[in-house]
């Protein structure tokens, strides 16, 4: 992320209609997750990956979340706002807008607003990261923490019904390429099944999406034309209003 958009709480709503709001840019514009809406749908500032996106398809963040069960290498108490040595796999240097989740022992059941994130100076392969709100538990070096990217960055074309759906883009987007992608509203999205007005619909492994069939399936909308497979058909997705 640009250093411009640190300073900036996360996930703004936008005031006045972006003059981009269909044309994806190169140039980062706003904050990831920053929140936009217009006739009856809702956007929010996203980041293509490696992968063109084309308009239609139901997209996830391929990014998120980046590491699980993560020890905390060094303690911090109460009021801190800098984790150092967190023992990532891998340095993790796009968290801005992301989250901190402690899910075990000191802290557990905490979560936290990523600020940003850097390689450990000592220790390349660790992460440290800066949060936007004090720690509210004081971590310790037996705190596990789980640690996620904007659901906003790095975003591709749902390949599994699991994957997270985030929302489906109005317009082709080239490959890192800033962009607004719709998260709720009545929009145009691949048929992989036959749906019915209505119906709960659920993704598909393409990027498509088809009837819900089970309780435990991830519901992203429902049908509002029905159609059948290979058709664009109006869903209204309900993701992120």
């Amino acid at each position: 992320m640009d250093a411009i958009f640190r300073n900036i709480w996360p996930y703004t709503s936008v005031v006045g209609k972006p003059d981009n709001l269909f044309t994806p840019t190169a140039n980062q514009e706003y904050q990831l997750g920053a929140r936009y809406q217009y006739g009856g749908w809702t956007f929010h500032y996203a980041y293509a990956g490696g992968v063109a996106l084309v308009p239609g398809y139901l997209c996830y963040s391929t990014s998120s979340p980046v590491e699980k069960d993560k020890a905390v290498g060094t303690a911090a108490a109460i009021g801190a706002t800098y984790i150092p040595n967190i023992t990532t796999a891998a340095a993790q240097l796009y968290l801005e807008g992301g989250k901190l989740c402690v899910n075990d022992n000191g802290g557990e059941g905490t979560s936290y607003l990523i600020e940003r994130s850097a390689a450990n100076a000592s220790t390349a392969t660790s992460t440290d990261v800066w949060l936007y709100d004090p720690l509210r538990v004081a971590l310790t070096t037996s705190s596990q923490v789980e640690l996620f990217t904007s659901k906003y960055y790095d975003i591709d074309v749902m390949n599994g019904v699991n994957a997270l759906a985030v929302g489906v883009p109005l317009m082709a987007v080239t490959a890192n390429y800033y962009f607004w992608i719709c998260t709720w509203g009545e929009v145009s999205v691949l048929n992989g099944g036959t749906t019915v007005a209505g119906e709960a619909i659920i993704p598909h492994t393409d990027g498509s999406v088809i009837p819900c069939t089970a309780v435990t399936e991830q519901v992203v909308g429902k049908g509002v034309s029905g159609g059948t497979a290979t058709e664009f058909n109006t869903v209204e997705i309900r993701l992120a209003p």
